[in-house]
């Protein structure tokens, strides 16, 4: 892990300020090589037309931050982020490239006024003065270098992938990232990570902040270990083409996170095999119709799990160890169709007592509260013969879990696991119409959460007051969490939400009132405590006097 250094923590602030106060940003020419494993670019111009710095600098969140920072070019920026000379009109980028056995990480933008850029560098404090490399200016630091011509700044840092799968991760030195930072400036046509059409797109859609990951690029940082790993399971079969993108949106009462999947070649054909219809409401009448605190569905053919597995090579290893149970890999396969359905409808609260042996011998014992869930999973069965098979297996396994851990029973076609009669009962029923079922049918997979019923259960763990004033104003905020995920036409597409109670404010600024809040809370409880302590003090009887 890279150090902090001053002139990179005052220049990352710089840019994140710039974040929220520019007015307007879009793509202009990333500098980002094919090769980087993570990229993540931040949408000033999106950003700052949900909430403006004006609106910041007035929260008192925020007095109080500027208040505590000792740094003076830290102050400076916070109270007129113009004077780094950056130019605001165009977005910032992050990313990360694997080299060899390491790897390196960049953060880069434009510049406005090179003037202020290099008299804000000067007031960073940082030691040294910057060295002309070609056209470039380089300021050194450890481990990090800060490079700028007349038009745009990169920093490179070293970010080494260390661990027990790459116990020899290269180092490079500021001579080899004053290298890659000239590579990065001189990037164009097929070098650029904008050659990808997937990536350019992401770049221009609508969004506050967009992530790109190649799982194929991150891996090959990981060093030998994993490398052994990925050529005798085949795993490249997983992670060769395979990219992830997605999308962060602060929208109307609501936080929106999308993104694709793009597979390889093999991948690609293996999953085109199945389809699945999503969740219907022959699942969805399962789940329970109350106020449950979380409940989720899955709806995809069991085959693709088998086919995976044989298609990295595993399913020798698999058999290998099921066949000593009688089984196979293709007796799990045809037990299940692949339906499943689950959720938590309560948290209830009990006295337990829990015995133990004293230090005379005696048994000992005290209470304690215990938290006990209220929960179903069910699993659709396929093949009747196949199930029976690993029922009758694994039967005596399942004796031996505790009555008061659930049940297990097989009816109707389902393998259900419950603590509760009543919703063991109600799921076999299947003819329940849940609220919250809309928000996830039609996906292939779908969870739902309800915050607001989260809040009811943990308060009744809430003591203290500032506890329960923070419960108070998260309660007034926050309303639920949808995901859901799907393959179609050879991607895979997910989507998380977080919704707000308050539908009519962008999200963003409901964040900034709720950081809000919550510091008056701190403000408050800081204030009352510093009372406690000077009466307390104040009461103490005064010293006696040594004759």
């Amino acid at each position: 892990m890279m150090k902090r250094n001053p002139l990179l923590l005052a220049l990352a602030a710089a840019i994140i300020l710039f974040a929220a106060s520019c007015k307007k940003g879009g793509k202009t020419g990333l500098l980002v090589p094919k090769e980087a494993a993570v990229v993540i670019y931040f949408n000033a111009g999106s950003l700052s037309s949900k909430l403006s710095w004006a609106e910041i600098k007035q929260s008192e969140w925020f007095k109080e931050l500027q208040k505590e920072t000792s740094d003076s070019l830290a102050r400076k920026l916070m109270n007129d982020p113009a004077v780094s000379g950056l130019d605001t009109d165009k977005g910032f980028c992050f990313f990360m490239a694997p080299r060899g056995r390491g790897a390196y990480v960049s953060f880069q933008g434009s510049i406005k006024d090179q003037a202020a850029f290099e008299a804000m560098v000067r007031s960073s404090g940082e030691a040294g003065a910057p060295k002309k490399s070609g056209d470039l200016n380089v300021l050194e630091s450890e481990g990090a270098i800060l490079t700028w011509n007349a038009s745009t700044f990169v920093i490179i840092a070293d970010a080494p992938v260390s661990g027990a799968n790459n116990p020899g991760a290269q180092r490079f030195s500021n001579d080899s990232l004053t290298l890659f930072a000239k590579n990065t400036y001189a990037l164009k046509g097929k070098a650029l990570l904008d050659e990808d059409s997937r990536f350019a797109d992401l770049i221009k859609s609508k969004g506050d902040m967009h992530m790109w990951l190649s799982v194929s690029n991150l891996y090959s940082s990981a060093g030998m270990g994993m490398e052994m790993m990925t050529n005798m399971l085949k795993l490249s079969t997983l992670t060769e083409g395979n990219i992830g993108t997605a999308t962060l949106s602060f929208d109307e009462g609501k936080i929106n996170f999308d993104g694709k999947q793009y597979y390889g070649k093999e991948l690609t054909k293996l999953l085109s095999k199945y389809s699945s219809k999503g969740i219907g409401d022959e699942l969805t009448g399962r789940l329970p119709a109350g106020d449950v605190l979380v409940a989720g569905a899955y709806s995809y053919p069991m085959g693709v799990i088998m086919d995976i597995v044989k298609l990295v090579g595993a399913d020798g290893l698999a058999n290998m160890f099921l066949g000593q149970k009688g089984i196979t890999l293709d007796d799990i396969g045809k037990a299940f169709k692949g339906e499943m359905a689950f959720a938590v409808t309560d948290v209830e609260q009990r006295i337990d007592t829990v015995k133990y042996e004293g230090y005379d011998g005696k048994t000992q014992s005290y209470a304690t509260t215990k938290t006990d869930p209220t929960y179903v999973f069910g699993a659709a069965i396929d093949d009747q013969k196949s199930f029976d098979k690993l029922y009758n297996i694994f039967g005596e396994e399942i004796k031996k879990v505790p009555s008061t851990a659930g049940t297990v029973k097989t009816e109707k076609g389902w393998l259900l696991i419950s603590n509760s009669n009543d919703v063991t009962a109600s799921f076999y029923a299947g003819n329940n119409k849940p609220a919250y079922a809309d928000k996830i049918q039609g996906h292939q997979f779908g969870v739902f959460f309800n915050l607001q019923k989260l809040f009811s259960v943990i308060s009744t763990d809430v003591r203290d007051s500032t506890g329960v004033k923070i419960l108070e104003e998260s309660r007034k905020t926050w309303q639920d969490v949808v995901m859901s995920a799907d393959y179609k036409g050879g991607e895979g597409e997910f989507h998380f939400e977080v919704n707000l109670l308050d539908k009519g404010t962008n999200s963003l600024k409901q964040m900034n009132q709720y950081a809000e809040k919550l510091n008056a809370i701190r403000l408050q409880e800081r204030s009352r405590w510093n009372e406690v302590t000077v009466d307390s003090a104040s009461t103490e009887a005064p010293p006696k006097a040594f004759n």
